[in-house]
Order: structure tokens, then sequence, then C-alpha cells
């Protein structure tokens, strides 16, 4: 094989950082292999079909190489009107809202459906008018929900779980990928192949001047966000992410001086100046602190005035980090606070201490950070109780007492069971599941079990989401949104996921937390939670 076509498969509009670090990866390896990459995202979906068709016609690939990055029918926080929906189907007092969300439902519904079949369309219009090209797909989607999309994917086609790297290499070489974390059905049967090693990230920058010219739509992502990955792997077992099964759980990490080349190369050449780490977490430990280190000293040292983010612990930040984090150009963060309980973190496994967060919250605050803070809170999750859902209003009163409320955006999040998680294998044991279900089959009872938001917190839960929602006011911040979510100088479109936006522009968040709040105590006497609340830190109403 001399020739490879990587086809990013339509999402949300953000940079695909993954393909770009698989053809740097064959390059290097390979120069004599074609190679050239088309988004697909950045078409409209009714040219879709015949831009691949124009670029494998063209192009003439040996392997044409799919990435999956999202499936979803809708994303499980305020932000997004399919969840309002969802519960004004299942929760509203009036019949007229129920009715009118179960019409909105099934266009949702249409469309899930209707997208997964057209992404299906694409791997069997290359089987039919390009048969001689071997197919493979990847990505995170793809890797999620292996089992199901294998089935209705043209027989033949290797499905790469996880990283791709090594199994790409193999196939361009002819060598066998049977060590590789493949999936594939020949002849009616499914076959995978054993977990071999993943790749070591000790490889140079990346080749950007030869990326740019076998991705001859590098100049929509002129001005946006790019993706940088400074290392791969998450240590956590955290019960409902998919990091540690699609990037194991080993952390490799990148030299710092290559990720801040990257990191360079995109500032001179393309103009880049906002920046997203795209790991699992970009302080995975205390291990971690050297190369995180020694990336933001470069980044100031080299004079790169750059706004960066990513998913960040701050109960994993001390004060002269959160000193280089402002200095190097932090932009506003996502942080996964969950809950404002320490029993149900420790339930959920995910390995820190509410008040290590606080302390991360303060030492940015001393460091000088004037970016925001969007705080994502998974309502209901197990082991939840009316006294640990206070406790998590209390533990947004704390962060917005140290950040300042203006800062600090709370969102209300619901988990979502994925499969090869350890909650979705806790729930096939209790019964709330059942064996063998089908997690890509979507029925309104489906949806309210894999929306995971269980009786009997549920409804008053669901109240107090749809009083904040119906308020649509809150707290609503008057300075624009200018952080590393943001994909646009355009004002009027500034955030990589929109969805997102809503549940922001209206903090819409606060007053859900608030009115729980109001509702819960209303019921009955219940002390102010102690757990959370920090003595340095004043509430807020």
């Amino acid at each position: 094989m001399n020739s490879v076509l990587y086809i990013f498969l339509p999402c949300k509009k953000v940079y695909p950082i993954g393909i770009t670090y698989l053809a740097d990866f064959i390059h290097r390896r390979k120069p004599e292999v074609r190679q050239r990459i088309l988004d697909l995202s950045l078409f409209p979906v009714n040219r879709r079909s015949q831009a691949i068709r124009d670029a494998a016609t063209e192009f003439k690939p040996d392997l044409v190489c799919f990435s999956w990055r999202d499936i979803q029918i809708f994303s499980p926080h305020e932000g997004d009107s399919s969840l309002e929906h969802a519960f004004n189907f299942y929760f509203a007092s009036n019949p007229l809202k129920r009715i009118a969300a179960s019409f909105a439902g099934v266009k949702q519904l249409y469309r899930y459906y209707s997208h997964i079949y057209t992404i299906l369309s694409y791997p069997a219009l290359i089987r039919k008018e390009f048969p001689k090209a071997q197919i493979m797909i990847g990505g995170g989607a793809f890797t999620a929900f292996a089992d199901q999309l294998i089935e209705k994917l043209p027989e033949g086609t290797i499905g790469i779980l996880g990283e791709g790297e090594d199994a790409i290499l193999k196939l361009l070489e002819g060598r066998s990928i049977d060590d590789e974390r493949y999936i594939i059905k020949e002849g009616g049967r499914v076959r995978k192949g054993s977990h071999g090693s993943p790749p070591l990230l000790d490889a140079p920058a990346v080749d950007l001047p030869y990326l740019t010219s076998i991705f001859p739509q590098w100049q929509e992502y002129q001005g946006e966000s790019i993706g940088v990955q400074s290392k791969r792997g998450c240590p956590y077992d955290c019960a409902f992410c998919l990091y540690p099964y699609i990037e194991g759980k080993r952390v490799r990490y990148r030299p710092p001086d290559m990720v801040v080349k990257d990191i360079s190369q995109h500032y001179h050449q393309w103009g880049t100046r906002r920046f997203w780490f795209t790991d699992a977490q970009f302080i995975t430990g205390k291990e971690a602190y050297p190369q995180c280190t020694e990336i933001m000293e470069r980044i100031i040292s080299e004079k790169l005035e750059i706004e960066w983010s990513g998913y960040i612990r701050t109960s994993l930040i001390t004060p002269d980090f959160a000193k280089l984090m402002v200095r190097s150009g932090v932009g506003d963060l996502e942080v996964a606070i969950t809950s404002g309980s320490q029993e149900v973190l420790n339930n959920l496994h995910m390995g820190f201490k509410l008040e290590r967060l606080y302390d991360g919250c303060r030492y940015l605050a001393e460091a000088g950070f004037k970016g925001k803070v969007i705080l994502n809170y998974s309502l209901n999750s197990p082991k939840e109780t009316e006294e640990t859902l206070l406790q998590s209003v209390e533990s947004y009163k704390v962060v917005a007492s140290i950040l300042g409320e203006e800062r600090v955006f709370p969102l209300m999040f619901f988990l979502g069971i994925q499969p090869n998680t350890d909650l979705e294998q806790r729930l096939l044991e209790e019964g709330y599941l059942s064996a063998g279900y089908n997690p890509l089959m979507l029925t309104p009872t489906s949806i309210r079990k894999l929306l995971y938001n269980p009786a009997p917190l549920n409804s008053f839960i669901a109240k107090a989401c749809l009083r904040a929602w119906e308020r649509k006011q809150g707290s609503r911040d008057p300075r624009k949104w200018t952080g590393s979510l943001s994909q646009t100088t355009d004002q009027s479109n500034v955030y990589a996921d929109k969805n997102l936006s809503k549940g922001i522009e209206g903090n819409s968040g606060r007053d859900a937390l608030l009115s729980l709040e109001e509702i819960l105590r209303s019921r009955r006497p219940v002390s102010a939670p102690s757990q959370t609340t920090d003595p340095r830190a004043s509430s807020i109403g």
C-alpha cells in the first residue's frame, strides 16, 4: 500500500488533531506513502458524499481511514435543548408541554438515527465505488460502540480500538495486525485482535508544512482553537469515563520541547493564538509536574502570547503552578467537580479531595487568574441523597466566593452510561440495565435509563432545572466569553460547542442549583452541610 486517505467524519467543527498526528507518524516512518486529509464537517450534508467521491477519484487511495469522533443523541447537559425536551416529556406538570416535548423528541430521534445511517453510508460508498481500497475505521465514537457498529459496516472493514498508529503502519508494510486492538467482521463472523503495546510519544514535533500540504482545508481553522497533545493515557478510574479504555491507564509523555514546538509552528505559520491540550488530563498527577512546568516555562521564554486551556484538575494545582499557568496564558477552564459530596466522589472513583480542589481555585485567584470556570455537576450520581445534593449547592458557593461569582458558571450534567465503563458494569450487575442491551437503540424508556437520573431524586432535580430554564435569567456576566472554549473571533458564535454556550450565556445552572436548594429545604429542615464549606470562604446567595 502506498497511499492513505483520512476522512474525518462529520461532527461539530473541531480541529482533527488525531488524524494529523496519525498522518505525521506515518510520514516520518514511510515518507514515500502519499497521504491526504478530508474533513467532512466542513461540507454541507448534501455535498459530503460527492466530496468523498471526488477525493477518492482524484487521490486513488489504497487505504481509506475513517475517524468517527461523536455519537450522541444529545449532550446530557442543560445547554442542549434535547435535555430540556426530555425533562418536559418525563416530568412537566403541564400536559401541553409534555405533548410538545414528545414531538420534539421524535424529531431528535429521527436526526439521531439519520445521522448514524448517513455516516455508515460513507464506508459503504467507498466499498461500492472503490472496491480495491482497504477500509479502516477508528476514533472515540467507534471505539466506544465498536461491537454494535462493526455489524453495520461493509465486511472486511478493519475497526481500530483506541490508538491506530502502529496498526496503520503494519498494514502499509504488509505485516499482521493480530497483536493490535482491532475488530473485523469476515464471513459473517466477528473477531478481535489481542491488545498490543500502546505507541510511545517520543517522536519529534509535527511537520506542520507537510500537514498543510496534505490538508487542503487547513485554512478553515485559521483563527480558531487548535488541539495539541502533550500526553496520552489516564491513571484514574472515574466510573463513567472512557479515556482509560481508549488510551490505557499508562501515561505516556511527549518531550516538552516538542509540544511547544508544535504550538510555536501553529503560532508563527498559521497565526494561531488559542490552543487546547487534548490530554485526558493536563496534570495527570505529581509525576506530570516536570513536563507541565517545562511546557509553560518554554511558552513564556519563547514569548508566545497565547491563550491555552484543557481538562485540568484544580486539586493538583500548587501556588507556583498557578503562577506559571497565569503567566503562560491560561484561559477559561472547564472543571469536572461532579459533586460537592466527598462520599459521592469516592463512590465514582474520582480520585481527588474537594478541599484540594478549593485550594487550587484559591491559588489561581491569588496568582491573578482572570478567566472563567465552568463547574460540571453530575447530579443524581450513584449514592446521591438529598443531603449530598445540598452539599453540591454549597460547593458551588465556595468556589464562587473564591473566584468571584461573575467567573463561576455551574453547568448541570447528567451521567451518560457508556459501554466499557465501570458505571455500565455496575448497573448491569444491579439489574438497572439488561444484559445484551443495545446502547445505540434509543426509545423513550432506554433514554430515561441511559441518561442516568433515577428515582426518587429525579423529580426534585427535574423540577429545579425546569424552573431555571423557564426563567432563563440567572446571574448574567456582562463580559463576552473570550476563552479557549471559543472557536472564532465572531462574537455571535464564540463556542466550540454551541449547545454548551446556551447553558453558559444564561447561567441557568446557578439558578438550577439554588432552585434545588430551595425545593429540598422546603421539604424538611436540613442543617447547612459542613462537608464542603470552607471556613475561609463566605457563602453567596
